[in-house]
This record gives C-alpha cells, sequence and structure tokens, in this order.
C-alpha cells in the first residue's frame, strides 16, 4: 500500500513557541508506515538553524517559500523588532502583494508531490488555496479571543475559512466556538488533539539540566507577553503567599518575551526580586517542570498549552487559569490540577497554596493524571489523524 504523502506549512520556526513545539511533536510520531512527511516553511528564521534544525526529523523534506535576502530580510527584522524606515515601506507596502504571488506559485508546485496539505498555522489561506487535494487548517487559539472585538477580522476569517476543507480545533471548546461562530461551516470544524510521545517526554524530562535550583520551587514556562499570558497576575499571587502565608519556595519563569523588563520592575515593587528568577528560553524546559513543586500558568487566552500537557505527563502538580480555551480540557476539570478564575490573583494564590501544601490531594491529582494523559498520547491522535484524513479522500471522491 502506498504511504500517503502529507505536506505540513508554517510561517516560520521561533523559539520558545507553542505552535513549534506541537509542530516537532506531529512530524516526529506519524507513522511513517502509513505516512511520508514534508514540511513547508514560508520564511528562515535564525531559530530555524540553531534550535529546530536537528529537531526536524531526517525523513522529512524540508522546502523554504523564501529564501532569497529580498523576500525574508524585512520579515525577519520586523519579527525581532528591529524593523526601521524605509524597511517598513518595503515589507509593509511594497513587497506583499509580489511576494504573495512567489509564495503561491511555489508551494502549488511543491503541493504537486503531496496528497494532502496541513496548513500548520492557517497563514495558507491569505495566498494560496484550490491545490486539487485537501486543505486541512490547524487552529491552535480561542477563535472569540483573536474574532469577536473585530468584524473586519471576523469577515476575513471567515472568507480564509471556506478555502479549507476540513478546520482542526486542537480541543472541544476551540471547536465549539468554531462552530457557533460560523455556523454556515460548522461541519468543518473537529477536534484533534497533539499527541505526545509519552516515553520521550519522560526521557527528556529526565536530561541533565543547568542551574536548576536546589531548595523547593515553583515553575512556569511561558512566553513573557502580557496581552496573552498575563504572568504579572502570577507574579502578584505569588507575592501574596510569600508576604501572607510565609511559602519557602522560590519561583523560576522559564520563557523570554518583550514585556520582561516590566516583569522584573514589577517583582521588585511587590518585594519579591530576590524569590524569582526569570530563566530566559531553553530548548528542553522539562526538566526544570519535573523538578519543581508545582507548575502553574496564568494566560488570559490559549489554545491548547504544550507546557501545561507535557507536565501532565511528567507527573506535575498543576494550577492553571480557567481560560479560553484549553485548560479545562487538560485538568479535566480540575481532576487533573486546580483551575483558578483569569486575572484574579487572590483566587490563584489560593489555589498554589493548596497545591503545595495539601499532600492528599497532590496525590490525588497525580494519580488521575496519569491517566488522564493517555488522552494526548501517540495511539490516540495516530488514530484519530488517519481518520481524518480518510474523511477528507472521501469528501474529495
Amino acid at each position: 500500500m502506498r504511504k500517503i504523502r502529507v505536506l505540513f506549512h508554517v510561517t516560520h520556526l521561533r523559539r520558545g513557541g507553542g505552535i513549534e513545539t506541537s509542530l516537532m511533536s506531529w512530524l516526529r510520531i506519524l507513522d511513517r508506515g502509513r505516512f511520508s512527511v514534508g514540511l513547508s516553511i514560508a520564511y528562515p528564521t535564525e531559530d530555524m538553524e540553531s534550535v529546530y534544525r536537528a529537531r526536524i526529523p531526517e525523513d522529512v523534506e524540508l522546502h523554504v517559500l523564501g529564501p532569497e535576502t529580498w523576500l525574508s530580510h524585512c520579515r525577519n527584522l520586523k519579527i525581532k523588532g528591529q524593523l526601521r524606515w524605509p524597511g517598513r515601506l518595503y515589507e509593509e507596502v511594497l513587497l506583499p502583494q509580489v511576494r504573495k504571488r512567489v509564495f503561491r506559485d511555489r508551494i502549488g508546485g511543491i503541493a504537486e508531490n503531496y496528497d494532502v496539505v496541513i496548513d500548520y498555522d492557517m497563514s495558507l489561506a491569505r495566498f494560496a488555496h484550490g491545490f486539487g487535494k485537501p486543505l486541512i487548517g490547524i487552529s491552535h487559539f480561542s477563535l472569540s479571543q483573536r474574532l469577536s472585538a473585530s468584524k473586519r477580522k471576523y469577515r476575513t476569517a471567515a472568507r480564509h475559512f471556506r478555502r479549507y476543507d476540513a478546520i482542526v480545533a486542537i480541543c472541544d471548546a476551540m471547536r465549539d466556538e468554531g462552530r457557533q461562530m460560523f455556523p454556515a461551516l460548522a461541519e468543518r470544524f473537529t477536534t484533534l488533539y497533539p499527541g505526545f510521545d509519552l516515553a520521550e517526554t519522560h526521557r527528556r524530562a529526565n536530561e541533565p539540566a543547568e542551574a536548576i535550583p536546589d531548595a523547593p520551587y515553583i515553575v512556569s514556562v511561558t512566553r513573557l507577553e502580557e496581552t496573552q499570558k498575563d504572568v504579572a497576575t502570577l507574579i502578584k499571587a505569588f507575592a501574596l503567599l510569600v508576604k501572607q502565608h510565609g511559602i519557602g519556595e522560590s519561583m523560576l519563569i522559564v520563557g523570554e518575551g518583550r514585556h520582561r523588563a516590566e516583569l522584573e520592575t514589577l517583582c521588585d515593587e511587590l518585594g519579591v526580586g530576590d524569590r524569582i528568577r526569570f530563566f530566559g528560553f531553553t530548548a528542553n524546559p522539562l526538566p526544570y517542570i519535573r523538578n519543581a513543586r508545582l507548575k502553574v500558568l496564568s494566560s488570559k487566552f490559549e489554545g491548547l498549552p504544550t507546557a501545561l500537557i507535557e507536565g501532565l505527563i511528567v507527573g506535575q502538580v498543576l494550577v492553571s487559569s480557567d481560560c479560553p480555551t484549553g485548560p479545562r480540557e487538560i485538568l479535566n476539570h480540575g481532576k487533573a490540577g486546580l483551575l483558578a478564575p483569569v486575572g484574579d490573583a487572590d483566587a490563584l494564590a489560593e489555589a498554589m497554596l493548596r497545591g503545595l501544601r495539601d499532600s492528599e490531594l497532590r496525590d490525588t491529582l497525580a494519580a488521575h493524571a496519569a491517566t488522564h494523559a493517555q488522552t494526548f498520547g501517540v495511539n490516540a491522535f495516530g488514530e484519530r489523524f488517519e481518520m481524518l484524513v480518510q474523511r477528507m479522500f472521501e469528501k474529495a471522491a
């Protein structure tokens, strides 16, 4: 039986991104007895070479749509926040239409050699569609959070979504959002939890790592981006635990982002600057998650946060904001971890305190997490992925 040829596409690969981490998992765990795999990337980045090249399986054929400097240089400066005039005029006014045509022609030629195209960050529909084969989009974020406040964004999304044969939401809550917001396309929305190699996750969690704290600590693996991640509420909750309950744990924040300086200032203002360490980016945060007393996520909204799933797999006690979407499903409605209202530092602190000090609760959560983690395993993912692809072929026949 001939293997099904699957082409994944993503705009770029940047360190610390949940989409990138999830994509690397998909590329690694797809059954090579059934599938052959390719990866298309719009723009090359420094992180593609320094972080992700070694993580892309050797049998994955790699395609870069815009390797030329004139196509990608200004975009990379924009990503870094370093794009200045007149580069901004070139990148945002003069280049887009030309680049769209170049990318459309190139992805079209690449797609001819595959049976199904998976748009992993739903960027292809902006410039290419109609490949003559199934096109599947993967939605990683809460649609209501991204689209409800802007009629223009909603109309653009509705136009683009029509170009997909299926729109895969990575959790049920996100799928339900899509069906409610786009009723005419409701049948195209489906759920597919990302698959994780549980044994590989445990192996990586046991790798040696530098500067793991010797004393007990709380960890948060997150991007330092306050419009979504709300690390400020986490810092406020930690300060409450220190001042009101005298906890002895320190806190380790693993990740980078544009609001780091403001968050460090907040730590000092709240008197906990000496108790919170900003570790920065690491390609493997799992040892820091596994060795912590508690892992916390404080986001305003998510898709299906990878770091929370990894914490579930390695048996960590988890506390998360009950944000749209993902944490409630990952923590099985509070059975595999503790949930707190979004933006509520007092409630988050209370949940963290229970997770630290209630030993019976910790054991109960850990036991349930060990079972629930199977939901995100390779076998469950493989079965659902094959069913999805076969359904697309039947629809196209």
